[in-house]
């Protein structure tokens, strides 16, 4: 059975290869959306990095930061850096015994397992990823989300 620890690896490598290929691209992709009213790509972007960050606010408290708006490939860049940090977090508490976390909100406490917490990031981050694949596919371009599965990270890393 495939680990949490080794899920969370899989997670920031593929956080890496995913972001690294926007590093690129014209800043005119940043833009794109599936449908008037959704989230543009870099918006998607942006909020997978704050994702990441409400979980390590959830494990550790730790505070979020004001993160700035993915809207160019060099700001893309950046975020290779923030997504490796706050990978780290989590691949750090991905190696503490499984514990019941309470999440301050501002009006509301929540109850929450770490690995709880941690599941969540990888399906959080996997689902986006698809949703980005999926407006780039609507724009003729192709992202191909197969080399960030599980198995090639498997093979890549061995």
């Amino acid at each position: 059975m495939i680990s949490l620890e080794l899920s969370i690896k899989h997670l920031a490598w593929s956080n890496q290869k995913f972001f690294s290929y926007f590093t690129d691209k014209p800043d005119s992709i940043f833009g794109l959306r599936s449908a008037d009213g959704e989230w543009p790509i870099g918006r998607l972007l942006t909020h997978l990095a704050g994702s990441q960050e409400w979980f390590r606010y959830c494990l550790e408290g730790t505070e979020w930061t004001d993160l700035k708006p993915i809207r160019t490939s060099q700001i893309a860049s950046e975020y290779l850096q923030i997504m490796a940090d706050l990978d780290q977090v989590l691949l750090q508490n991905a190696k503490l015994p499984d514990a019941d976390l309470t999440i301050k909100e501002e009006e509301n406490t929540l109850h929450a397992t770490r690995s709880l917490i941690l599941a969540q990031a990888v399906m959080h981050s996997a689902e986006h990823k698809a949703e980005i694949a999926t407006i780039l596919k609507q724009h003729g371009q192709h992202l191909d989300l197969d080399v960030l599965d599980v198995w090639h990270f498997v093979s890549e890393t061995k």
